[in-house]
């Protein structure tokens, strides 16, 4: 049997940077993030299974994947993980085939499209064939999400069906346990804003470098949570100041707090980079340029606001008023081919073909 299954990709407004080292591999995150599925951008997966011993083959943008690979064992790793708690996840083999529509290694976060659009398929999987486990694991989005989260911390964010604003929350509480369904399941994503919520939104993707980054994020994060000083700092400025501020003015569609608050979470992101040892660069001199420009424009009336994730490629949003001015703005530091206008959209889904 075979399943489709689709996943957008996301933009964080308030940054994931940096996991509980108690339970490194589960993805756990310090502090909540927020961000928004992308309507254009997104992961196709197709996902054929029978009756097995956990056999795996992947095919990634029409190019079979080598089992030594890369992209292959994070996705070994993956139904390893999910494995230790839903022994069941063995009895199947797995043809996962799945496609991006948007450049893999570019910074448009492909690894969490990926793993949603995987999650919600497996998800399908045993909503078919296995009824019990499916309601014992599967059976809400939420913790869908966090088995999404298992393989990208990201990825959570891209499974809730109603897409658009979407909070990944960290742990209610301080994890103590060794009880794995309770790791499982303590931090999952929900949508708080549907992507009609603010119509006039948009969303700018400019590709400043099409090479991968040498620092991967998630040494990156690990490299932060360790060694900066200021670390505890900015996780409680974040979950306690920065967020509620943000999602007020994304609920009251106050462009003008939400950018400030967005370049705000920008720059503490990359704050707590410089401030790490040793310190982590991604923003370049062009990047730098692209602040400038915001800024610029910003200083008349707030029209923009930049964000940056690990990498040097800046997301901009805007309204839909400015979305001409803002393109002919940018096209004299960055080619027009190179900018990628999308909005807000819908998150995963899956279905039998």
């Amino acid at each position: 049997m075979k399943i489709f299954s689709q996943a957008p990709t996301n933009i964080a407004v308030i940054k994931y940077w940096g996991k509980n080292p108690k339970f490194e591999d589960y993805h756990i995150p310090t502090k909540s993030s927020l961000s928004f599925s992308v309507l254009d951008f997104y992961t196709k997966t197709y996902l054929d299974f029978k009756p097995g011993n956990g056999t795996i083959f992947l095919e990634l943008n029409n190019k079979k994947i080598n089992p030594n690979s890369e992209e292959f064992l994070y996705i070994k790793n993956f139904f390893e993980k999910l494995s230790t708690l839903i022994k069941e996840i063995k009895n199947y083999d797995y043809s996962i085939k799945t496609e991006n529509n948007f450049p893999t290694a570019a910074g448009f976060a492909s690894s969490a499209s990926g793993f949603a659009a995987l999650a919600v398929a497996i998800a399908k999987v045993f909503e078919l064939s296995e009824p019990k486990i499916f309601e014992k694991y599967f059976n809400s989005e939420q913790k869908i999400s966090s088995i999404a989260r298992l393989g990208s911390g990201s990825a959570a964010r891209s499974v809730p069906s109603a897409g658009g604003c979407v909070l990944w929350s960290k742990p209610k509480q301080d994890l103590t346990t060794q009880d794995l369904n309770k790791i499982f399941f303590c931090s999952d994503a929900k949508t708080l804003f549907p992507p009609n919520h603010w119509e006039d939104l948009r969303i700018f993707y400019i590709q400043l470098e099409k090479k991968e980054k040498k620092i991967k994020s998630r040494s990156g994060m690990k490299q932060s949570v360790s060694s900066c000083p200021i670390y505890s700092n900015w996780v409680d400025y974040e979950e306690n100041i920065l967020l509620p501020s943000i999602i007020k003015a994304i609920e009251k569609k106050d462009f003008e707090n939400f950018a400030k608050s967005t370049i705000k979470a920008s720059n503490g992101l990359h704050a707590i980079m410089y401030y790490t040892f040793p310190r982590i660069r991604y923003l370049t001199d062009k990047s730098e340029q692209i602040i400038e420009l915001v800024l610029d424009i910003n200083s008349k009336s707030t029209k923009l606001a930049y964000s940056f994730d690990a990498g040097p490629n800046p997301v901009l949003f805007t309204l839909k008023d400015y979305q001409e001015e803002i393109l002919d703005a940018l096209s004299s530091v960055v080619n027009k081919k190179d900018i990628f206008i999308t909005k807000p959209g819908a998150g995963a889904f899956a279905k039998v073909i």
